[in-house]
């Protein structure tokens, strides 16, 4: 190692600042085991291969446990060393107080499991943990449903969950769902697996709902429902739009059938082809064509400016690369313009905050999901009614039902305007709606392309409010801000009554509380006497794709990361 990086890490070491600008965290590899007992426990193992360049200790969130409890933590790395377990977990040791060492960190909602990095570089790290109560006994049957890799502060990789019970033979009467990330769940040899297919962002997370025949497991874990309960609330918000099968393509599933029965050498691609026409299927249904790389650039604001109505097709639409909850950042940008909202910067410190206008004409103005948005910022803003960065993220933590519910409601909205405007129909888009499709496509490519945006040198002040509220639904509004800015300064402040300094900060801001819904918009176990939401797409429980939306009802969760 230079001197310079011998220098650099006694600094992170000493100080724990993480100079992301010289390097970053990544996550290479997660390979969780799942081994279960009789008694409805489980041994887990989770090895992580990890390149860390900056922090003190890696954290694995637990939460959202009911009855289920941690035991017996041990972890160990690729030299073999294996650390000593602490009675309890102070965040705030040192570095070199953290070498070595492993523990349970108590939060408000359950655990992390914690240890120290060590040394920094490319690691695998061993960690092992009984979970007790994983299995549930329903009335009906014993059930599994738990979120076994949580949203992380990096990209994964790769994550593959593998569960298994030594002497059963997990097989068709096994049934098997798995929601929050791109990839699948299949049986093999015995075992279930559920596997990454593309790297999961920070906000994806991998849940397994399991149902098992009565009598499987003698878990004292008892809960007095039907596993149908748990069922439809897990599927609530799974993939849509459930679009009906044609003629053709009903000749086509019932063709791939056949050929599986008569070759078990096809059933490794059976699943990559169903995905590739169930894909195939949703372009041309969203968009009415499969070409979209020849849609045109447009002006036109989509479905007139209704932000609902575009949230819920580019949500839905895996051709629209956008970030979850991104409706939070459009909808806050709208409430500045209209007032309702105020951005501040401490002359002093430079310091942005949201303040909150109840008095605002704008309401009027507002959604009712935009209403919902701003009552609940201003709850979370303390007595001072200032909405700081980590306020919401504060609030959030203790109200996961309210933003589950609000985040849920956003997304039936969007499709009930959808249906109100006689763009989506009998379960798929109406000739209106492609045509509003397309123009999000168009939009978009409009707005990415600077050239284009440059070309039109006066915009009217509405006009670049309305850019910008788009640019947030797609995740691109810190780039066409900075754009327009180029184009017209004075403009700029006039319509956001701000510098572009200031804006960018609250674009930040926008995007950080709408990564605090995707974090925490999920509901407590049923042992809080309620349900969640969470990730959802084979509804056969035969296993398949997985989805990103559904798997409500879930126990664990939380947030891992370094620090």
């Amino acid at each position: 190692m230079s001197c310079f990086r011998q220098i650099l890490a006694a600094i992170v070491a000493v100080a724990g600042i993480g100079f992301s600008a010289f390097a970053q965290n990544k996550v290479h590899d997660v390979d969780i085991t799942v081994n279960l007992a009789t008694d409805g426990s489980a041994q887990i193992r989770e090895v992580w291969d990890m390149t860390l360049s900056r922090g003190t200790e890696v954290y694995l969130g637990r939460e959202n446990l009911g009855d289920i409890k941690i035991l017996d933590l041990t972890v160990s790395d690729e030299t073999g060393e294996t650390y000593t377990t602490d009675r309890s977990w102070d965040p705030d040791r040192s570095f070199e107080r953290k070498k070595g060492h492993c523990g349970l960190n108590s939060i408000s909602n359950g655990y992390e499991i914690c240890w120290g990095i060590g040394e920094y570089g490319h690691r695998t790290y061993t960690v092992d943990y009984t979970l007790t109560n994983l299995v549930k006994s329903l009335d009906d049957y014993d059930m599994i449903h738990y979120m076994f890799y949580t949203p992380n502060d990096f990209r994964g990789e790769h994550v593959k969950v593998t569960i298994e019970k030594p002497g059963f033979v997990m097989d068709t009467l096994t049934r098997i769902w798995a929601f929050g990330y791109d990839g699948y769940i299949w049986r093999e040899d015995g075992k279930v697996i559920a596997e990454s297919e593309n790297p999961l962002d920070s906000d994806n997370d991998i849940i397994i709902l399991m149902r098992f025949d009565k009598g499987t497991f003698d878990s004292k874990s008892v809960q007095e429902r039907p596993f149908s309960a748990v069922l439809d609330r897990a599927l609530e918000g799974s993939d849509e739009p459930d679009v009906p099968l044609s003629k053709a393509e009903e000749a086509l599933y019932t063709i791939l059938g056949f050929v599986f029965f008569l070759g078990m050498c096809m059933l490794p691609f059976l699943p990559l082809i169903i995905r590739s026409v169930e894909k195939r299927r949703a372009k041309k249904n969203a968009f009415g064509t499969l070409s979209l790389g020849a849609i045109p650039w447009s002006r036109e604001l989509p479905y007139n400016g209704d932000i609902l109505a575009n949230y819920y097709v580019i949500s839905t639409s895996p051709d629209i690369k956008a970030k979850k909850n991104s409706i939070a950042s459009a909808m806050i940008l709208r409430m500045l313009q209209s007032g309702c909202l105020q951005a501040t910067r401490d002359l002093d410190s430079g310091k942005v905050d949201i303040r909150f206008n109840a008095d605002s004409a704008g309401f009027k103005d507002l959604t009712h999901s935009e209403e919902q948005l701003w009552s609940m910022m201003y709850k979370a803003s303390g007595n001072n009614h200032v909405l700081e960065e980590k306020e919401f993220s504060t609030w959030a933590r203790s109200h996961n039902s309210e933003l589950a519910k609000w985040t849920t409601n956003v997304k039936s909205d969007g499709l009930s305007n959808l249906k109100r405007g006689h763009y989506y129909e009998a379960g798929k888009y109406t000739a209106d709606g492609q045509e509003e499709n397309r123009k999000i496509i168009g939009f978009k490519r409009f707005l990415e392309d600077t050239t284009l945006i440059k070309e039109r040198a006066t915009i009217e002040v509405t006009l670049w409010r309305n850019y910008l509220v788009f640019a947030a639904l797609i995740g691109i509004a810190d780039k066409v801000a900075k754009e327009l800015k180029d184009i017209d300064p004075v403009v700029f402040e006039k319509a956001y009554t701000m510098a572009y300094s200031d804006f960018s900060k609250v674009i930040y801001l926008t995007n950080s509380y709408a990564n605090v819904l995707s974090r925490y918009a999920y509901t407590p176990s049923y042992s809080s006497s309620s349900f969640g939401s969470g990730g959802g797409f084979s509804r056969s429980g035969g296993g398949g794709h997985s989805s990103f939306g559904g798997g409500g009802g879930f126990s664990g969760g939380g947030h891992s990361g370094v620090r």
